[in-house]
């Protein structure tokens, strides 16, 4: 009986320690950002990567300044409905890696439709986003 006991409390503690899993302090950013600061830290990005894509000398200093980028966007707190989104762009980036000069030819994720909207409208706005066309390009 006491084995018994025992291993429905050993279950009760498995249930309760499953259903608490995932708030490790070490965990990805849950998306509390906001989207002036999220678009800051794009435009400095593509600016950077395109001034690289201009006067680097080798694939490898290109391939620097993208692995700059991406760290960046790791690091970041995308505002809630970009979180998914930075996700898919930073491993844009880190695929990027393997041949620098492929963010020229492969066109990069974007969010939706209405995020888009959102972040075109803002990005005039945003003093680094010295052409402000990233999230606004092919919108109608």
């Amino acid at each position: 009986m006491r084995s018994q006991f025992v291993a429905a409390v050993l279950l009760l503690v498995l249930l309760v320690a499953a259903a608490c899993g995932g708030d490790d302090e070490g965990s990805e950013p849950r998306g509390t950002g906001n989207d002036t600061d999220y678009l800051r830290a794009v435009c400095i990005g593509i600016d950077r990567v395109t001034d690289a894509l201009i006067s680097a000398t080798t694939p490898e200093a290109i391939a620097a300044v993208i692995e700059e980028f991406a760290a960046t966007m790791r690091q970041i707190d995308p505002p809630p409905d970009l979180t998914e989104y930075n996700r898919q762009f930073v491993a844009y980036l880190e695929a990027a890696l393997k041949d620098p000069t492929s963010v020229v030819t492969t066109p990069p994720p974007l969010p939706p439709d209405d995020v888009r909207r959102r972040l075109a409208q803002l990005e005039p706005q945003i003093p680094e986003c010295r052409e402000p066309t990233f999230f606004s390009r092919g919108l109608e």
